[in-house]
């Protein structure tokens, strides 16, 4: 691809999958002759992308406010706000379009944008004919890391070196809240984040809580280590309920959205929780993660990085994809000790990392 220069990337949502797309769009924006990204997006981490200096635009797509429209019976309100992301989405001439989406949606939006060229994934990782709409298709392995799937849509556009290391900056606004709420609860000391939870339909994914509950109390036992339980909405009825099974010193964080979680996980020491965004996050917020792995396949979604240790068992049935399964073997052989275990050897190597500074 020759002298591109203003590219639009297409990468919706989920939280998890955003993030492992920015790298990629890191390693475009730094092989040049790169000018401009635009990134379109929907979802609270609109927020945090546009607090990333390779990041020159983000365009929202409005899906939360459009569908709460239609269902009040808001109709031209509902017209009003579809109108004006098309107005902003098609108010630039892009010389590319990246889809790293590959659904029918992102790919009706790459269409809609005015690019001239649209380059996505084939039918190895695009879905529901959205390869229809491309002028450039890219395929690979299928089961490859998101992160190096989508670098093979970067390399199309120059980006041959090595996979950006990512650390992502909060907006100021997100980091004073997170400051006031340190100072406001007086927290102190080395802090483990812990998250039980999933997205909503993916409980399938969760080990269960009083597992958490079991593994908090012995951190807070045995190593010098504050548990604080992160939790988002709809979640903070079952963390008060893990709080007190755990007992101790145990805390929860204050709500957040995404961007003051980026800001508070910045701020502690260690990350554990299962197959989430909020994994994913506490990975580019540079914090070492202990990843606790079952149905879902780790080749494909686990923790990028050197300073990440997945806990999983090797059962034949995984990786799968049954949201209604019964047995959870996967999940249920991973005992506490197993997954104290990993922590404790991700805290010693957070002692001697401190030691060395």
């Amino acid at each position: 691809m020759s002298n591109p220069l203003k590219i639009l990337v297409i990468r919706l949502s989920s939280l998890g999958d955003v993030l492992m797309t920015v790298p990629a769009v890191k390693a475009i924006k730094e092989a040049a002759p790169a000018k401009s990204i635009s990134w379109l997006v929907e979802g609270p981490v609109a927020d945090l992308l546009g607090n990333q200096g390779f990041i020159d635009r983000v365009i929202r797509f409005p899906r939360s406010s459009i569908m709460s429209s239609l269902k009040s019976g808001k109709i031209m309100s509902a017209l009003a706000g579809i109108s004006s992301f098309i107005k902003e989405l098609r108010d630039s001439d892009y010389d590319v379009i990246v889809d790293f989406h590959g659904i029918v949606k992102s790919g009706f939006f790459s269409l809609l944008a005015r690019g001239k060229t649209v380059i996505g994934f084939d039918r190895t990782f695009a879905r529901e004919g959205s390869w229809l709409a491309y002028d450039k298709l890219v395929g690979g392995q299928r089961r490859s890391h998101k992160v190096e799937r989508n670098m093979l849509l970067a390399r199309e556009l120059g980006a041959n070196g090595t996979i950006p290391e990512i650390t992502l900056a909060v907006p100021p606004e997100a980091d004073l809240v997170i400051s006031r709420f340190f100072e406001d609860e007086r927290i102190d000391g080395p802090i483990i984040a812990v998250n039980p939870f999933c997205s909503r339909g993916s409980t399938f994914k969760r080990w269960r809580l009083e597992n958490y509950a079991a593994l908090i109390n012995r951190i807070q036992r045995e190593l010098p280590l504050t548990a604080m339980i992160v939790w988002g909405p709809g979640e903070e009825e079952e963390a008060k309920h893990l709080k007190e099974m755990a007992g101790g010193p145990t805390r929860m964080i204050c709500p957040t959205n995404v961007a003051q979680l980026c800001a508070f996980l910045k701020r502690v020491d260690l990350y554990v929780g299962g197959d989430t965004g909020g994994m994913h996050l506490a990975v580019f917020a540079g914090l070492p993660v202990v990843a606790l792995f079952g149905p879902t396949d780790v080749l494909v979604n686990g923790p990028w990085g050197d300073r990440t240790r997945v806990v999983r068992k090797d059962v034949a049935c995984s990786p799968c994809r049954d949201k209604g399964c019964m047995d959870r073997i996967c999940l249920d052989s991973l005992t506490v000790d197993e997954v104290f275990e990993a922590v404790t050897d991700m805290d010693r190597e957070r002692q001697r990392r401190e030691i060395a500074k």
